[in-house]
Order: C-alpha cells, then sequence, then structure tokens
C-alpha cells in the first residue's frame, strides 16, 4: 500500500513537473466520465477520456489524445472510478492503476516509464503514431470475460453476466432453460459457472443467477444502462449464435422501444437468446430474445395491402429490457418441473392427436401411428420411442393408453375385416338413418371415442386449474389448452363409422 502511495506522488510530481502548457491547464476544467469501470481494457477507457475531452467545448482540447508508451499497457484491464475527478486526476488515476507514469508531449498525454518522463519535459525526438479511434465503440474484448455459454440437453443459448442492486447475477431467458434435462453453464474464459440462488422474472422471459466472484473468479462484470434505450441508438449484441458454441458479433441499433421490449434490426437467431445487448459504451440495454416472423394473410385480406412494402410484413427481431423488480426466488427443480410439465402435455396431445385421426381413416398419420403402436406397446430397448417423458409416470400412463387403443383398435379391424362389407352394405352404415345392425363394431367404436374423449377432457381440466409461476410458462401452456379443446371439439363430433369401416377394410 505505502509503494503505491509513493508511486502515486511520485507520478503526480513528474505530471507536475512538465505541466505548465495550455492543454494542462485545460485538462483541469473537464470533469472524467462519470462512472466505475470494471475490468476494462486501458486502450477502452482512453477512447472514454480523449472523448469527454473532445467533446467538452474547450478548443485546445479539439486534438487531444492518449497515448500508451509502454508495451502491453493499453490491452491490460483495469478496474478503476473517476467519481469526481477532472481529466487531469483521471489520467493520473490511471497511471497508478497501470504502473506507469503521466507525461506530456504537445496534445497528447502518455503513459510511460520515469526516463520517458523525462525525456519528454526537455524535447521528444520522434513523434509515435496516434493510436485511432476505430468508432465501433465497444468491442469483443471489452465483454468477452462476461458472456456465458448456456446448454441443457435439450437445446444451447447464451447468458451474461451484469451487477444489478449491488448484486451480481447470471441473466438469460426462462425459454433457454424449458425442459432441460442437464444444465452446463460455461463461462468464455473456460470452467463451469457456479451460482448459489436461482430467480425467475414474474413478468418477462428472463431469469437470473445470484453469482459470488469469489468462486466464479474467471468472470468479468458487465453494468446495466442508466438509461433506457432509445430509437436509432447503436448496438451490439455478443452470444452463441445458431448454437455454433463460438461467440458472434452482431451490430445494428434501436428500431422500436416499449415498456417491456426493445426492437432492434441485428440479425439474431436461435442460440443468441440470452445474449446481451450492449450499447456504444458496452452498457447492457436488453436481453435477446425472440423473433416475431412476417404477417400472413390470405389473398383477399385487405391487410396484406396495408403492410405490403413495409419492414412489418417481415422478420422482426426483440429483445426484452431487464426490471428491477418482480423477480421471484424458488428452487430450481420446482421451475424445471412447470417446464417439464408442459412438454410432458404436449406430447401426449401430440400422440392422441395422432392415433384419433388414424383412427378416422386418415392415411397421413399412418406411418406415425404405426411407429408410437409399436414402440409404446414395446418395453423393447430396441424400439426407439418417439416422444421422450420425463415424469415416469406419465410415461406409464402413455404406454397403458397406447396399449388399450391398440387392443381395441386390431378387435375393430378384425371384425370389420370378418364381416366382409359390400359397397351396399357401407352406403347404409353410412346413413344416420341406417337400420342396419352393427351393434359390435358400434359399441366398439364408441368405446374408442369416449375413452379418448374422458383423457383429452382430463388433460384440458388439468391445463386450466393449473397455477403457473411465470406469465411465460402460463403463455406457453396456452397453446398447449388449445389443442386440448380442438381434440375434445373432434372427439365430440359425430364421426362417419362407415368411413373408417372403409379405411380399414
Amino acid at each position: 500500500m505505502i509503494k503505491r502511495m509513493l508511486t502515486f506522488l511520485l507520478t503526480l510530481l513528474a505530471g507536475l513537473n512538465v505541466l505548465g502548457g495550455e492543454v494542462e491547464d485545460a485538462l483541469q476544467k473537464v470533469n472524467a466520465p462519470p462512472g466505475e469501470f470494471v475490468r476494462m481494457p486501458t486502450t477502452y477507457i482512453f477512447q472514454r477520456l480523449e472523448r469527454e475531452a473532445q467533446n467538452s467545448g474547450i478548443p485546445i482540447l479539439g486534438s487531444f489524445a492518449i497515448q500508451a508508451r509502454v508495451d502491453g499497457v493499453d490491452t491490460r484491464k483495469i478496474s478503476i472510478s473517476f467519481e469526481n475527478m477532472n481529466m487531469l486526476e483521471a489520467l493520473n488515476a490511471v497511471a497508478v492503476s497501470t504502473g506507469t507514469v503521466l507525461g506530456f508531449d504537445g496534445t497528447i498525454a502518455f503513459l510511460g516509464d520515469d526516463s520517458m518522463v523525462e525525456v519528454a519535459t526537455v524535447n521528444v525526438v520522434e513523434e509515435p503514431e496516434e493510436e485511432e479511434d476505430d468508432g465501433k465503440g465497444v468491442q469483443f474484448s471489452d465483454v468477452d470475460a462476461a458472456l456465458v455459454f448456456v446448454e441443457t440437453g435439450v437445446g444451447r443459448g447464451s447468458a451474461f453476466v451484469a451487477e444489478q442492486d449491488g448484486k451480481t447475477y447470471l441473466f438469460s431467458n426462462q425459454h433457454n432453460f424449458m425442459g432441460a434435462t442437464q444444465l452446463e453453464l460455461l463461462s468464455m474464459h473456460g470452467g463451469p459457472v457456479k451460482f448459489d440462488r436461482f430467480e425467475f422474472s414474474r413478468t418477462r422471459d428472463l431469469v437470473r443467477f445470484e453469482l459470488n466472484l469469489k468462486k466464479n473468479k474467471q468472470l468479468g462484470v458487465l453494468n446495466l444502462a442508466e438509461k433506457p434505450p432509445y430509437i436509432g441508438q447503436e448496438i451490439a449484441i455478443y452470444g452463441n449464435s445458431a448454437g455454433g458454441n463460438v461467440a458472434t458479433e452482431l451490430r445494428g441499433e434501436v428500431l422500436g422501444v416499449g415498456p417491456y421490449d426493445i426492437e432492434v434490426d441485428a440479425d439474431i437467431v436461435s442460440g443468441n437468446s440470452g445474449s446481451p445487448i450492449l450499447d456504444f459504451e458496452g452498457r447492457v440495454l436488453g436481453v435477446a430474445t425472440y423473433v416475431a416472423f412476417g404477417l400472413k394473410f390470405d389473398k383477399e385480406d385487405e391487410r396484406k395491402q396495408i403492410f405490403r412494402g413495409t419492414r412489418f410484413g417481415k422478420t422482426r427481431r426483440y429483445g426484452v429490457r431487464i426490471p428491477d423488480d418482480g423477480w421471484v426466488k424458488v428452487d430450481m427443480r420446482a421451475f424445471l418441473n412447470q417446464t417439464y410439465l408442459i412438454a410432458d402435455t404436449r406430447n401426449i396431445l401430440q400422440i392422441m392427436h395422432i392415433l384419433v385421426e388414424y383412427w378416422n381413416g386418415d392415411e397421413d398419420y399412418e406411418a406415425s401411428a404405426r411407429q408410437i403402436l409399436s414402440s409404446y406397446s414395446s418395453r423393447s430397448d430396441r424400439v426407439s420411442a418417439p416422444y421422450e417423458f420425463h415424469f415416469p409416470k406419465t410415461e406409464e400412463e402413455i404406454r397403458l393408453m397406447v396399449k388399450a387403443f391398440n387392443r381395441n383398435y386390431q378387435e375393430f379391424v378384425g371384425l370389420v375385416r370378418n364381416e366382409d362389407f359390400d359397397k351396399k352394405e357401407l352406403a347404409k352404415i353410412s346413413n344416420p338413418k341406417s337400420l342396419v345392425s352393427t351393434s359390435k363394431l358400434q359399441s366398439l367404436d364408441y368405446h374408442i371415442r369416449t375413452t379418448m374423449l374422458g383423457k383429452a377432457k382430463k388433460v384440458h381440466d388439468d391445463l386450466a386449474g393449473y397455477r403457473w409461476m411465470s406469465d411465460y410458462l402460463k403463455e406457453s401452456a396456452e397453446p398447449l389448452d388449445e389443442m386440448a379443446s380442438e381434440l375434445v371439439r373432434s372427439l365430440e363430433s359425430e364421426k362417419n363409422l362407415g368411413q373408417r369401416i372403409k379405411a380399414v377394410m
């Protein structure tokens, strides 16, 4: 500590020895950029200081620049705060943090060693080339340590580390963890990310994991933007595009802003879910979340003309803004169980739909139905099931349902083929007023239909009475409710027995 103080005093004295010029005087009137810079490359901090000086309105600073004349200083990552400092104090603080000495050369401030500063007080023989600002703002090297890849066994996504309310969190989307069979959070610099608590947003498709940086020393930390996003704002997105397990850079701008969401034109795709949407300075504006596909209308729909030639008829990309409140702490297993319920219910309804359409004689479902009947009616390891279930009890219920359906269906087929109906008899059976006796077939047909109807109604009722943890999970379950309702309507309607008989002849 004493050594650092002596270094600071020597640095300050070395800086004062070369003062007296207009540039140095002007820097004492210009404030440094506000805020704390956490593990930022020094070159990025240089850019911030240069822009702050050049935009100050003081003419002498119009061509002001900062250079590192000691190898490796400009890429070194440091943590620093410029709170209540003027520009000269900020420059001295950077010198102390990087272990260098501040010197001046005309309109250039530079970081060097003691010998360089002494030469600079006399004369600078050769002026090094001035580093140019590429104007791209935040760079990959500024944020790479805060990026995390998500692997769940059923998909890949993105996440990032940021500070909120004085704590450090890993942020991502809820949908990245739907039906997860494993959980691997891998930091960009290698090593698993260890988290303490899991939280989800009640109102938005977001989750966050509370982190202890002492257990995750390889991680960097991003800051959330203090100001809301605005239309036309430049942005950069870094994440696991297309689940390729390599970080990619996407640039663009903000196209629209809402209370929950922001629309961007950066080409986010699957795998980018959970990526940070960053402003020009590297602060987090939101989380890349979803893509809305282009609107489709019937040929006669007048709305088609309204959207023709506009960007609103094309694919649109959105991010979710991070809320301050509405976060719920819960055991992650409880959250995952609700995602498992959604996945298993979807599988149940799809299996029932395929079997019912097959029973109704739709040839398009024959191959899928035969695969279901052969796989779930057998317990052989050689037979691969087309649907996987998270809950063993649910899978056992499906096996029993499929076996019962298969038994009844085979009996139905046997009766039809034994009867050997001709066309006239089929025509009479197809007539609702027919008096032709088909009591066994009608009874079996009724049994198959009512059994499936009862199961479809139970699924529908269970969905209607279930309490979902978050709005996102509730929205994810709504299509399932519609699937169940459609299945119930189909089974309740009067179906043509003659058509089903003809399909199995």
